[in-house]
């Protein structure tokens, strides 16, 4: 039997029933959370992360049809003020092919952010951003990766999981190498399409070793969609790693990225994926490429130099980023936030037992001496990389500082919204996720 969850936290009391209005970007006071499955040799507790600025009472619920030894570990209702750690069992990451009741619903009576870390583990782990339920929608594409073939069978994958009962599901699938794969005893190749019809918190995780980058899932009521790969690498050699984001649905996409390098790596894995036609403009130094892509469509773009990359789309596109790895550490993965999600204010929790972890910031030139990180000034910061870049005829500064372990507030005091990355490394490991990558 799995040990009972670790929460950090002040008193259990019951939740209250009103909730605050207006919840901004990534902030809510509802949050669908589900664990991908990780490397076979992943253990530990599956890990989730509650920040907010004042005291909040938590109700945490599962299925009634999960495994009760489970539900008992799951089911709860606390109190915290400012942050909380909250572990839950590993036995709750779901299967790949198989429908379950493993997804948690976490409410919160105060405006929070939630992040994950699936498994305990020192050398495959990563994290995400959760998406409130208030963002969520009936449209996603799926972004995975190739990566180095290294002569294991470890997979790509994403993974649904459903808010409502009687939810409808289509999934056309687009599978690399022109592969198929079985789902629910059915054959489906690129360009057939799965429906299927789910009840409240049920889960469904589709794994394959082939890419299944431009999947597109559709339904007639809101779901969560989580993506990533079981364990992958992109260099011969660094060893693979777990790599995981939540993907944003198409209703919440941007039409212009800044994406800055993820320093100390070896280079950055940026894919930008688009549901519409559109043309695409890409900038990395002074080098300038034009491209057209299709609905479904996706181009991958390799930057191994230390310059930021631009993206610009006329019609609102996808871009995700993954930091290729080093000698020292493994690649890792995040949805990056387009310039129309930046917020002015963040309050993150940067997890222990990493070597190295960094916050990286994209903000206007111009606002940069008005950006203070837990009420100091960020020239009280070791700054690791800086450049200025220009997009939408505004300068921006891309700065990373690098920070210790520990709970942050970052904000503007001229209220200028900027971007947030939020990254680490240990050996063997790495981890990624964005301060918001929804609109505000």
């Amino acid at each position: 039997m799995s040990s009972l969850p670790t929460i950090y936290s002040t008193t259990e009391t019951t939740l209250k029933t009103e909730a605050p209005s207006n919840p901004t970007g990534s902030r809510g006071t509802e949050f669908f959370v589900l664990f991908m499955k990780n490397h076979p040799h992943a253990t530990g507790l599956l890990k989730t992360y509650i920040t907010t600025n004042n005291t909040s009472s938590l109700n945490i619920t599962s299925s009634r049809n999960l495994n009760q030894t489970m539900k008992h570990q799951i089911d709860r209702n606390i109190t915290f003020t400012s942050y909380t750690n909250i572990s839950f069992p590993f036995d709750l990451a779901v299967h790949e092919l198989t429908t379950e009741y493993k997804a948690v619903i976490i409410r919160s009576t105060e405006l929070s952010t939630v992040t994950l870390f699936d498994a305990d583990r020192s050398s495959t782990n990563d994290g995400t951003l959760v998406i409130p339920t208030n963002k969520l929608s009936t449209n996603y594409l799926v972004s995975t990766i190739k990566g180095y073939d290294f002569g294991f069978d470890f997979e790509n994958q994403f993974a649904i999981g459903i808010l409502h009962n009687k939810t409808q599901l289509n999934i056309k699938f687009n599978i690399g190498d022109n592969e198929s794969l079985v789902v629910h005893g059915q054959l489906f190749s690129s360009g057939n399409v799965c429906s299927h019809t789910f009840g409240e918190l049920e889960t469904l995780q589709v794994s394959h070793k082939g890419d299944l980058t431009g999947t597109y899932i559709t339904s007639n009521k809101p779901v969560a969609v989580f993506s990533g790969t079981e364990c992958n690498k992109f260099l011969s050699y660094t060893t693979c790693s777990h790599m995981l984001s939540q993907l944003p649905p198409i209703d919440q996409f941007d039409n212009e990225y800044i994406i800055p390098p993820f320093y100390d790596n070896s280079g950055t894995f940026i894919q930008v994926v688009s549901p519409f036609h559109s043309n695409v403009n890409t900038i990395t130094g002074n080098s300038t490429s034009r491209y057209h892509l299709n609905d479904q469509e996706h181009k991958n773009i390799t930057v191994t130099t230390d310059n930021v990359t631009i993206v610009k789309s006329e019609r609102p596109v996808m871009v995700t980023g993954y930091a290729m790895g080093s000698q020292f550490h493994d690649p890792y993965m995040t949805v990056i936030p387009g310039i129309n999600q930046y917020l002015d204010y963040y309050k993150i929790v940067v997890p222990d037992q990493y070597r190295d972890n960094y916050l990286c910031v994209i903000i206007p030139t111009g606002s940069s001496n008005n950006l203070h990180i837990n009420q100091l000034s960020i020239g009280q910061f070791n700054t690791v990389y800086q450049r200025a870049v220009d997009s939408s005829g505004k300068t921006f500064n891309v700065r990373t500082f690098r920070v210790q372990e520990g709970v942050y507030t970052l904000k503007t005091t001229d209220r200028e919204p900027f971007g947030l990355i939020v990254y680490g490394h240990r050996t063997d490991d790495g981890y990624g996720f964005a301060g918001n990558f929804v609109l505000p």
